[in-house]
């Protein structure tokens, strides 16, 4: 009985002395050789190592739309800006505008050049003769020109009739209103006389612009023209009437003749 108490008080003892070594080993062995974890736990450490080592965390990896606002302009090559930020087109340097040449400039040498005397001369004429005697543009100009005229230069002549202030059309109906007026012609001989070159010398146009805004009474200009004959040759009615009709007469319509001879004393 006493062998047997000595026997299980034996391996008690064994026992504690191996649980008092374990402690002692789990409590000594991490200050020497790091943290004790077991076997099972070690692969997930190392696994997390490597994960350090070579994987960059969540939120460090940067996004594309962070990659110009988090950088600093050191950090930013040119490659990563190109990529990142195209140029825009209305980044693209302004072309330059052409420059223009100024205005050349008259030279303050310059001087008008006056009037001839001449030129003066013969404009003061071609207003007179326009004034006064309603004349043409064509019959000024052979008035100024002749020399039973004015006898100045051609270049004169041109010159007044070009710078002369008047109405052609006018000077036209004043001529025609003195004609149907004074000398009581007929409406075709008066147009003849306008456009005449050994007349007037007005252009066609000119003539029939007067002959549009004459105002006169044909019929009593052949009576007039009538009793003029009458008076002065003692020609006969008959004679009367064929001198105003006549295409080398007084060219009066018809039935212009016949008022004025039966109208005739």
């Amino acid at each position: 009985m006493r062998k047997i108490l000595k026997i299980l008080t034996f391996i008690l003892a064994a026992i504690g002395v191996c649980s008092a070594a374990l402690v002692c080993f789990i409590l000594i062995y991490p200050a020497f050789h790091g943290n004790f974890s077991p076997k099972g736990a070690a692969e997930p450490e190392t696994l997390s190592g490597t994960q350090e080592e070579n994987v960059l965390p969540a939120e460090a990896v940067p996004s594309p739309s962070m990659a110009l606002s988090d950088a600093s302009p050191a950090d930013v090559s040119p490659v990563s800006v190109s990529l990142a930020t195209p140029l825009s087109p209305s980044a693209a340097p302004a072309e330059e505008p052409k420059s223009q040449s100024p205005a050349p400039t008259p030279s303050p040498t310059a001087q008008v050049e006056e009037i001839p005397i001449e030129y003066q001369s013969a404009l003061n004429r071609a207003d007179n003769y326009c004034d006064l005697m309603h004349m043409s543009k064509e019959a000024i100009y052979d008035q100024l020109t002749s020399e039973y005229g004015e006898n100045v230069s051609p270049e004169a002549a041109r010159y007044a009739v070009n710078h002369v202030k008047t109405n052609w059309n006018e000077n036209a109906l004043q001529k025609a209103k003195v004609y149907s007026e004074t000398m009581f012609m007929s409406q075709t001989a008066i147009y003849d006389q306008l456009i005449s070159d050994s007349g007037e010398k007005f252009t066609e146009a000119q003539a029939q612009y007067a002959m549009e805004h004459l105002e006169a009474d044909w019929k009593a200009n052949a009576l007039h023209k009538a009793k003029e004959y009458r008076e002065s040759t003692n020609m006969t009615k008959s004679a009367i009437y064929d001198q105003l009709v006549s295409e080398h007469g007084d060219k009066f319509e018809p039935e212009e003749a016949s008022y004025a001879i039966k109208n005739i004393k």
